[in-house]
């Protein structure tokens, strides 16, 4: 087996430069740092590090394996569609800036107002609005009592400004009351 001596001595003779011997054989090896005066002093160095290295060869250390890296991720041409999620509920597509989102249908709902197809797919549009500013998640239930109303409300607003403001402002939280719950109000 070959033995490889790699010597790096400084520029020049000052006795404060510190010098470095590798001494490798096979895949193991030994480094040693030396205060390099004069040339004399090296055969004696070499002869140091070669008795090091045969200390080292003799008890070699255990060195764990690496962990396996993952696999490189595959580019692909197009991004995979997730598996649609069969919901036990109808939904409806929520048009978002980027995307859309499906929420449940008892999920939105108009209690007073016009209640007819135009101001349900207002309220669809107002729902998106509402998820792009951060206000709703689109897991709680919302009430509109006016889309129109909202609508004004909303039209000027981008979606940093609804950070000013709550979801209350805009619908009321929560499913429709039943008629129980209506008389616990009163």
């Amino acid at each position: 087996m070959t033995t490889t001596v790699t010597l790096t001595l400084p520029d020049t003779a000052n006795s404060q430069d510190v010098a470095t011997i590798l001494i490798q054989r096979g895949e193991l090896a030994r480094i040693h740092q030396f205060t390099y005066s004069h040339i004399g002093d090296l055969s004696e160095i070499i002869a140091e590090a070669l008795i090091a290295l045969d200390a080292v060869e003799a008890d070699p250390p255990v060195i764990p394996e690496a962990p396996a890296a993952p696999p490189p991720a595959r580019k692909t041409a197009a991004p995979a569609k997730p598996a649609p999620v069969t919901p036990s509920e109808p939904t409806v597509d929520v048009p978002l800036r980027k995307g859309t989102k499906a929420v449940r249908i008892s999920h939105l709902k108009i209690t007073a107002g016009e209640t007819d197809a135009a101001a349900y797919r207002q309220a669809v549009l107002l729902a998106g609005r509402l998820i792009d500013g951060k206000l709703w998640d689109g897991e709680t239930p919302i009430r509109f009592d006016d889309v129109p109303g909202v609508a004004r409300k909303m039209k000027y607003l981008t979606d940093g400004d609804f950070a000013l403001f709550k979801l209350e402002d805009f619908v009321q939280i929560g499913g429709i009351p039943t008629d129980t719950q209506a008389d616990a109000l009163l």
